[in-house]
């Protein structure tokens, strides 16, 4: 398998549903075993609300080939956030390389995920915050990691030091007009200097920078989990699999995956006797 530094954990947006081939129940009388369909909602592209009644596949992606290194289904009621962890574990025994990003999508933004792929694999999870029902941000930074200086600015990103964030005064760089003058903050010409370390708080100090042209390079590059999806729905069926139970619903997944994988594996064998003619 092609092993890249970057695996795309699939997230709300992303998420495959699968409709139930039986008949919806009311959720006062679904079972809520863990095993059997019930009612999901999420939201679409256009950030209206859909429900539907089934489950839900989630998928670790490899982000360069677009390919699946792990899968998860659940009944569609069960968040994302709680298969994310456990993803990992499964894509991590699948390759020969541990990755060195994890990009997943708002809704695994967690701070216990930010710590355990930190400590626990030594990589870096890339996730747009979920600002939703958000508390104050700590004071004397921004909602997103970034320092705030003493007169009401957003100090300004100026690159990464062995592990460190670095930001300068925005008046020095000519990107606030400051009352104070720089002299309010620093004597030195330089500016004030904050910077901080993705250890102290690996969900604010993401590094790289959150919303830096790096990271949302990184962060693009989830998109290949939906061209994974479309795949599977469009030409392998698997959104309404004529399937009744999770293990069979289970079971056509991973065929969906084997089935993309096979094709790319019988192309790249191709090309390569094509080359050697």
């Amino acid at each position: 398998m092609l092993v890249t530094p970057f695996l795309a954990v699939t997230g709300n947006t992303t998420t495959t549903k699968i409709e139930a081939y039986e008949k919806t129940k009311p959720k006062k009388y679904l079972s809520n075993d863990g095993q059997s369909a019930d009612w999901g909602v999420k939201q679409n592209t256009d950030g209206n609300k859909i429900a539907w009644f089934g489950y839900k596949q989630h998928t670790a992606i490899n982000a360069k080939s677009e390919l699946p290194v792990a899968i998860e289904v659940t009944p569609a009621s069960v968040h994302d956030s709680t298969v994310a962890m456990k993803l990992v574990k499964k894509a991590r025994a699948n390759l020969v390389k541990e990755p060195s990003y994890y990009l997943m999508d708002s809704a695994y933004d967690s701070v216990d995920i930010y710590k355990e792929i930190m400590n626990d694999y030594h990589g870096r999870a890339i996730i747009p915050l979920n600002l939703r029902g958000a508390k104050e941000p700590r004071e004397g930074f921004d909602f997103d990691g970034t320092p705030v200086c003493s007169a009401g600015f957003r100090m300004i990103y100026w690159g990464c030091d062995n592990g460190f964030n670095k930001f300068r005064c925005p008046h020095v760089l000519g990107k606030a007009d400051c009352p104070f003058g720089s002299n309010w903050c620093s004597d030195s010409n330089y500016g004030l200097v904050v910077k901080t370390s993705v250890k102290d708080d690996p969900r604010l100090f993401c590094n790289p920078h959150r919303g830096t042209k790096n990271w949302q390079k990184l962060c693009d590059d989830r998109t290949g989990a939906e061209r994974y999806f479309s795949r599977s729905k469009e030409h392998l069926g698997l959104e309404r699999p004529t399937l009744r139970g999770i293990k069979k619903i289970e079971t056509h997944a991973y065929l969906c995956a084997i089935s993309l994988l096979a094709t790319v594996l019988t192309m790249n064998r191709a090309k390569t006797v094509k080359k050697t003619a």
